[in-house]
């Protein structure tokens, strides 16, 4: 069916299959209750692994399994991307279950499907192949939000999320439905050569909002949001880790494949309305973050507002928008997961995820309330540090293609999220600890926490090279416009 398939192309895939096939025999095979933790050691040591052999794999292009799956410069740029925050999920993975013993092997594989998903969506082609990578990827993340099974907010997490995502899914089949209808096929390459050939008729609009309604919901874009605050706060926290990085980022590489390379030659039809719907998803997202007292319900609200800024990219529809898009998910990778990884040494110390138990915490730990603190200073978007040149990249993005009222939306949405990202920078700081016992870490947490502030500086100042590598990916994929 699949004749001279290029191995060598999907080679990182493969491998991670392997991986995982021997963790699963591995787990079968270890004796029960013994005190190493064998399962994670042997997936830091297979992810530091694939990281090095990514490496090798700079100058692998090419297409096979007629056509579904490619290798470019995208692939390339998020399969790193997806690799680097799955070592910080395993971090937070294994300080989280401790208490789990023997179950959070069955954790760690599910990471490890969840991980093949990602790589998976960025390499995909194709509709089948993306709805299949896809699906992969969400369903792991099904069973791993309602992991807590004593946890009632963790099964409530686990139901809403499996029926809102069960739902998009349908969206996205039946949008696909309607493509194959009009093109006759489901590849990327021959869908946008009829995009270019053909004007927009109502079958077609009708496919492009049921598969943007289904990616809406992975990138939690309003509408399509009503799950993240409660998700997010149910979900053991590696997972809301995952979900507000990796499953956002592969959101946004299928968008990036449908709207700057298959749906490219319609940008003047479409380009309006995700203008409208940038400016509600980072309006409401910021606003409602305002009020929220839980850090994850915060977190999760701010994740809603970046949807809208990262969607100003696809509004731009340009080569600039793409590599925005690309840098800002870049310093959102360590942004984010820094703010994670202290909530979760946080949460295991004292039992708690409300703000109002930050309070302090400045004289309780250095490290984590500094970490803390640069996080949220980027995620608000201020210089020098990644979130700052972030945004900027992007609403440079819009203005050049026209959209001067979306820039400006953006500005006020800015000044808005510093209200509630420094009210939490003032619990930290300036509020009186209700205890002051020290918060030990581990000597490898701290070493993660270091790479993270050092992403999160060195991304922000040194942005040279960085930002090469975003304009590559950006401009190594399906020609974009502009």
């Amino acid at each position: 069916m699949f004749p001279n398939i290029e191995w060598s192309l999907i080679s990182l895939e493969v491998f991670m299959s392997i991986i995982l096939c021997f963790l699963v025999v591995l787990d079968v095979l270890l004796p029960k209750n013994q005190g190493k933790d064998w399962i994670g050691i042997c997936s830091f040591v297979g992810l530091i692994g694939l990281l090095l052999f990514w490496l090798t794999q700079t100058n692998l292009h090419g297409t096979t399994f007629s056509g579904m799956f490619v290798m470019d410069a995208l692939s390339w740029f998020y399969k790193a991307f997806f690799l680097v925050a799955m070592i910080f999920v395993f971090a937070m993975t294994q300080e989280f279950f401790k208490s789990l013993g023997e179950r959070r092997n069955e954790f760690y594989l599910l990471l490890w499907l969840a991980a093949i998903g990602m790589c998976l969506v960025a390499s995909s082609a194709d509709f089948l192949l993306m709805f299949i990578s896809i699906e992969i990827l969400t369903i792991s993340l099904y069973v791993m939000t309602a992991y807590l099974k004593s946890d009632k907010y963790s099964i409530e997490a686990g139901m809403k999320y499996l029926i809102l995502g069960a739902l998009s899914s349908g969206f996205l089949l039946y949008g696909i439905s309607f493509i194959y209808g009009n093109t006759h096929s489901t590849q990327f390459n021959v869908i946008q050569a009829y995009v270019n050939t053909h004007a927009m008729t109502s079958m077609t609009l009708f496919a492009m909002v049921l598969i943007f309604a289904a990616v809406g919901f992975k990138i939690a874009a309003v509408p399509f949001h009503m799950w993240v605050a409660d998700v997010y706060q149910g979900a053991p926290t590696p997972v809301t880790a995952l979900l507000s990085v990796g499953s956002k980022a592969a959101g946004f590489v299928f968008l990036t494949r449908l709207f700057f390379g298959v749906f490219s030659g319609w940008h003047l039809q479409w380009g309006l309305a995700l203008a409208i719907l940038s400016a509600v998803t980072m309006t409401y997202g910021n606003l409602v973050a305002m009020f929220q007292t839980n850090i994850k319900r915060l977190l999760g609200y701010s994740s809603i507002s970046h949807a809208g800024y990262l969607l100003m990219g696809v509004v731009a529809g340009t080569t600039l928008g793409a590599t925005g898009i690309n840098f800002y998910l870049l310093g959102y990778l360590f942004t984010n997961l820094a703010a994670f990884l202290v909530i979760v040494i946080f949460s295991i110390a004292t039992k708690s995820d409300e703000l109002d138990d930050y309070a302090g915490l400045s004289q309780r730990s250095g490290l984590l309330s500094l970490t803390m603190l640069l996080a949220l200073v980027s995620l608000a978007g201020m210089p020098p540090l990644a979130g700052f040149f972030g945004k900027f990249t992007l609403l440079m993005a819009v203005i050049k293609s026209g959209y001067l009222w979306l820039a400006l939306i953006a500005g006020v949405n800015i000044v808005i999220s510093l209200y509630y990202y420094l009210m939490v920078a003032k619990r930290i700081y300036v509020d009186p600890a209700r205890n002051l016992s020290k918060i030990t870490i581990a000597p490898h947490l701290q070493l993660l926490l270091g790479i993270a502030i050092v992403g999160i500086i060195v991304i922000g100042i040194f942005q040279g090279p960085f930002l090469d590598m975003a304009i590559n990916a950006a401009s190594g994929m399906t020609t974009p416009q502009g």
